[in-house]
């Protein structure tokens, strides 16, 4: 596969992953297919991607685990795309959503008080994105954490 057929199939697999959340209901069916999806992309960006994409990959494994309350999955995939995050020069907002992901698999696991903890520090970095549409979307993914 050439490289750019790959990296097409990657962000390709990962927007799939967002239509399956949108419309999520929590079928063993798109459970599968979600969780399928997110780690092929992964895969993909492994071979193909940078550091950014690296990261969101992570992340995105770890939102499609949070949402089929898999705590323990999510929780490693979000402490994965922070420590990354943390070791890379990153943008603002990727920063912001790496902490939202962690409160979100918090939530997940059932951890009421870091998911506290990673809400609080998730909320101080979308009010320090630059940029006012990329704060706006990671506010609103901070919003539907589960409390």
């Amino acid at each position: 596969m050439e490289k750019s057929e790959e990296r097409s199939l990657a962000a390709k697999l990962y927007n799939e992953c967002w239509e399956i959340l949108e419309s999520f209901d929590g079928t063993s069916d798109q459970i599968a297919t979600l969780l399928t999806y997110a780690f092929t992309s992964r895969y993909h960006w492994l071979s193909v991607g940078e550091a950014q994409q690296h990261i969101c990959a992570d992340w995105m494994i770890s939102r499609a685990a949070s949402a089929a309350d898999f705590g323990d999955l999510a929780v490693l995939f979000a402490r994965r795309a922070f420590e990354a995050a943390n070791g890379a020069a990153v943008d603002d907002w990727l920063s912001a959503s790496v902490a939202e992901g962690l409160a979100r698999a918090y939530a997940a696991a059932g951890d009421e008080t870091l998911r506290e903890q990673w809400r609080e520090t998730a909320k101080a970095l979308v009010d320090a994105i630059g940029d006012d549409e990329d704060r706006d979307i990671i506010a609103g993914q901070l919003a539907t954490v589960p409390r």
